[in-house]
C-alpha cells in the first residue's frame, strides 16, 4: 500500500489529490486541509461519500463542508468510488457484485491520512449522501472500531446490512430523510436484496444497538423558509459510550442533500459528529 499526494488542480491550495494503492488497484480521493490544522495537535477526520455516479470533487462542491471544516479544524477527505458506486453490503450494487474492497479502501485511507497529518483516532467520522449514505451505515455496522459516528443524508440502512449489523462499539448515528424522497422511500422499501429500512426503522435499530433510552426528546424546528417543508428533530440519549442517535424527518422533503431550506444540512451534520467522541480502545 502506497500513497502519492500532490497538489490538486483546484483554486484552493489547501486541497490535495491522494492515491491509495490497494492491491493492484489505485484508489483516489481529495483531501481538504484547513489552514488552522496544527502539525502537532491531532485533528478530527471526516470522510464524505458521494452518491451513485458522482465523485469526491463533486461531493465537495455540492455539500459545503469545507468552510465549516476551516472554522472547526476538521480534516475532510472526499473518496472516489471505484466503479461509480459503493459496496454498500447488499450484494446489489455494481461495486458489491464486482467484489470491490471499499471497506479496505476506507481503512487504508484513514491510515494514510494519519501518516501525513495528526488524526484524532477517537474522532474519525463518515457522512454519506444517497448511496454514499447507505455505505456509511455499513461502516457503522462493520467498522465501529475505526468510525466513531456517521451521518446519512437521504439514505437509510440496507436491509441485508441491518440483518447482520453487530458493531463492536457504540456508534453515533444521524439520519436526515425527506418524507417525499423518491429514491429511498421514508417508510422503507422491500425489493429482495435491494430492500432498505425506513428512516425511523434505521434509527430504532441504532437505538437498540447502542442501548439508548427508549424515549426520544423531540421538537419541530423553526419554519424559516416558505418552501413547503417542516423539520422534526428527534434525539435519543443515554446511549452506551455517550453517543447519540438523531433523526431529522423532513416533511415535504425530497431526495436532496438539503431537503429543507429551514436548516443547513452541513452545519447539523458537523455539529452532531463533533459531539461524538471516543477514547481509543474503549468499546463499552
Amino acid at each position: 500500500m502506497a500513497l502519492a499526494c500532490q497538489r490538486a488542480t483546484t483554486d484552493d491550495d489547501r486541497d490535495f489529490q491522494g492515491t491509495v494503492q490497494l492491491g493492484d488497484t489505485a484508489r483516489t480521493y481529495l483531501l481538504h486541509v484547513p489552514d488552522a490544522i496544527s502539525t502537532n495537535a491531532a485533528a478530527p477526520l471526516l470522510l464524505a461519500f458521494h452518491g451513485t455516479g458522482e465523485s469526491g470533487r463533486a461531493m465537495q462542491r455540492h455539500v459545503g463542508l469545507d468552510s465549516l471544516a476551516d472554522a472547526r479544524g476538521l480534516l475532510v477527505a472526499y473518496p472516489d468510488a471505484a466503479v461509480g458506486n459503493w459496496a454498500e453490503g447488499c450484494a446489489c450494487s455494481r461495486a458489491d457484485l464486482l467484489g470491490v474492497n471499499d471497506t479496505g479502501f476506507v481503512r487504508a485511507l484513514v491510515a494514510e491520512v494519519a501518516h501525513r497529518h495528526a488524526v484524532d483516532r477517537g474522532r474519525v467520522y463518515a457522512v454519506g449522501f444517497s448511496q454514499g449514505g447507505l455505505f456509511v451505515q455499513r461502516l457503522a455496522c462493520q467498522m465501529a472500531d475505526l468510525v466513531t459516528a456517521v451521518a446519512s443524508v437521504a439514505a437509510p440502512m440496507s436491509a441485508p446490512v441491518a440483518e447482520r449489523c453487530r458493531p463492536v462499539a457504540p456508534v453515533g448515528v444521524l439520519v436526515m430523510h425527506g418524507t417525499l424522497d423518491d429514491a429511498f422511500p421514508y417508510e422503507g422499501e422491500r425489493r429482495r436484496e435491494r430492500s432498505v429500512l425506513g428512516a425511523r426503522e434505521t434509527t430504532d435499530l441504532w437505538r437498540l444497538l447502542n442501548g439508548c433510552a427508549r424515549d426520544a426528546s423531540g421538537s419541530e424546528l423553526p419554519d424559516r423558509a416558505a418552501d413547503g417543508t417542516r423539520v422534526l428533530e428527534e434525539q435519543w440519549m443515554g446511549c452506551r459510550g455517550g453517543v447519540e442517535v438523531v433523526l431529522y424527518s423532513v416533511a415535504g422533503g425530497r431526495h436532496a442533500w438539503s431537503p429543507s431550506a429551514d436548516v443547513r444540512t452541513d452545519a447539523l451534520v458537523v455539529d452532531f459528529l463533533l459531539r461524538q467522541r471516543r477514547v481509543v480502545g474503549d468499546a463499552r
